[in-house]
């Protein structure tokens, strides 16, 4: 089912060039486990938020200025192909 989901997940969104910064997060938000991380900061948000428009996190808000944001399969495939 998961591989179903990713092949979904590849195909309706495009792929994106992922910046060493973007890798961090990234890494950061799988380190953080199954239920991901919020985050306060402005900075880091517009970065988590382009990865979310390319699939690679799920944000979801949670108050005013907090967002919390989960890997998706589709992130954990790009940090396989950038190790």
């Amino acid at each position: 089912m998961l591989s179903y989901l990713s092949a979904l997940d590849k195909a309706a969104k495009p792929t994106m060039n992922l910046t060493l910064e973007d890798v961090a997060l990234l890494k950061q938000l799988k380190a953080a486990g199954e239920g991901g991380r919020t985050i306060r900061a402005y900075n880091m948000r517009l970065a988590l938020d382009r990865l979310a428009k390319g699939g690679y996190v799920v944000a979801r808000p949670t108050g005013l200025d907090l967002v919390h944001y989960r890997i998706t399969g589709r992130g954990q495939e790009a940090l396989a192909e950038h190790d």
